[in-house]
């Protein structure tokens, strides 16, 4: 049950990654672009992972298909979240949105499992998975690049 939780909240974590990135662009610059962020996000992928233009032609429409379907299950839970039961509703009241929440994020889950597998189809599992690292890294350099008002590269790191 801990371990199940544990995803749960690690994947919960990597959608929100990316809208707390989309706060910080609009705070720095007043306004954030989606297309301008998926740009930077796909070529960063590509160029870590070292896709092909075949392979990212491949890959991108599903994984961002993927992400897409993964926005929309968030912002269901996040509804669910701000639109709780009233204070003195019944523990039973709570109890079913506490439920529903977590179905939502079971269901984000299995739907991660299932384009993670689509995936492996059009590019070999060793590029997916580098595909996963080089997404988590660039969600990192963008919430430091935020936290430091520019990004900096790490000691031993080539800046991009």
């Amino acid at each position: 049950m801990r371990a199940h939780m544990f995803r749960i909240i690690i994947y919960t974590l990597f959608i929100i990654c990316p809208l707390l990135h989309a706060n910080a662009q609009s705070q720095q610059r007043g306004k954030f672009n989606p297309q301008e962020f998926k740009a930077k996000l796909e070529s960063y992928i590509t160029q870590e992972v070292g896709f092909t233009a075949d392979e990212a032609q491949a890959f991108f429409p599903i994984y961002f298909e993927m992400k897409g379907k993964q926005r929309q299950l968030q912002r269901n839970i996040y509804r669910l979240k701000k639109n709780a039961p009233c204070a003195n509703a019944a523990d039973k009241d709570f109890a079913i949105t506490i439920q529903k929440i977590k179905d939502l994020g079971v269901e984000m889950a299995q739907l991660e499992v299932n384009y993670y597998k689509k995936l492996c189809t059009v590019v070999s599992p060793q590029k997916v998975y580098r595909a996963m690292c080089a997404e988590d890294r660039f969600h990192r350099n963008m919430l430091e690049g935020f936290d430091q008002g520019a990004k900096r590269p790490k000691e031993g790191q080539n800046p991009k």
